[in-house]
């Protein structure tokens, strides 16, 4: 494979996403606080393909949190997603909050938000906010690692389909070695494009039909622009899976990934891995260099996946 066939794809290196994945961090803060907005932003999907989505913050992944083992995190969720004409099914029972089925209806959107890295009772703290209402909940961060962040509210399959989720970083209370850092969430979208947009399906989300498979929310998002990194410069790629459906093969073509920590904690390191399976919901730290200048390949190594948009490329010089 060559730069040649990937820059016939799509768009940017690292630096240049801040506005649609911003960083909310902290250096050794007593308390983080986290201000996430679910709201409904049109995003990009693929090159000349939009949607409709549900987001943190106004894009898809939402913002990557960070903290550091031992502080507190506090939460504050606020639902500005009002209401939106949706499709739903006829039923029995108490109806869902809202669904994409069968019949057209304007419904209430409520929304909850649930922490992978949280040790907490869920009932009390991802509880459901309903449209223009805010939440606050704290919690420790005891464990570091890579965890995932979602919309907790029914059904979770289609919030987290239409783009609620990110992912959280707690690091280590001894710090990590230098490294130049990559942040990158695998994820699907499921439905048709029409018109330049993409339609999202809830039959395709359950029978698992995805439509594109991302890194960072955008099909084939750094084969246009790759990653840029230097010969022999160690590089630390913080990885999750959100799904919300398929796992992860990552690979990286003409290296070895020289570590991989299961969930990026710190002693669960293996060494000198090829190819790595990440669950839906689960993530990993990984550790490289790049011996000589070229373009690197990044793909998740399901291969139908790749032809769907996971696909990215890191140039080394």
């Amino acid at each position: 494979m060559t730069s040649n066939w990937f820059k016939t794809g799509l768009l940017a290196v690292l630096f240049a996403f801040a506005s649609l994945f911003a960083l909310v961090s902290t250096s050794r803060a007593a308390v983080v606080e986290v201000q996430l907005n679910a709201r409904p932003a049109v995003v990009t999907v693929a090159p000349g393909v939009k949607m409709r989505a549900w987001t943190f913050n106004g894009a898809v992944p939402g913002p990557v949190i960070r903290a550091t083992e031992g502080d507190t995190i506090r939460v504050t969720l606020k639902n500005s997603h009002r209401a939106s004409k949706v499709k739903c099914p006829k039923r029995k029972g108490p109806k869902r909050s809202h669904c994409l089925h069968k019949k057209h209806q304007h419904q209430a959107m409520w929304h909850a938000v649930d922490f992978h890295a949280a040790r907490i009772a869920p009932n009390l703290a991802f509880r459901n906010v309903a449209p223009g209402e805010s939440f606050t909940f704290e919690f420790e961060a005891t464990t570091p690692g890579v965890y995932m962040y979602h919309c907790a509210t029914g059904p979770m399959l289609e919030h987290i389909g239409m783009g609620m989720h990110g992912m959280i970083v707690i690091d280590p209370a001894t710090p990590r070695p230098p490294a130049k850092e990559v942040f990158l969430v695998q994820s699907e979208y499921y439905g048709k494009v029409s018109n330049g947009f993409l339609k999202p399906s809830y039959h395709a989300m359950q029978t698992t039909a995805p439509r594109y498979v991302t890194f960072n929310g955008r099909s084939m998002r750094y084969a246009e622009k790759p990653i840029a990194v230097e010969v022999n410069e160690p590089v630390r790629i913080y990885f999750l899976d959100s799904g919300p459906s398929l796992f992860s093969a990552f690979h990286v073509v003409g290296t070895l990934f020289d570590s991989f920590q299961h969930d990026g904690i710190p002693d669960e390191a293996i060494h000198d891995v090829s190819t790595q399976l990440i669950p839906p919901g689960g993530a990993g730290v990984f550790e490289l260099t790049f011996p000589e200048p070229g373009s690197y390949p990044f793909v998740s190594h399901s291969v139908i996946d790749m032809d769907r948009g996971a696909v990215g490329v890191f140039e080394a010089s």
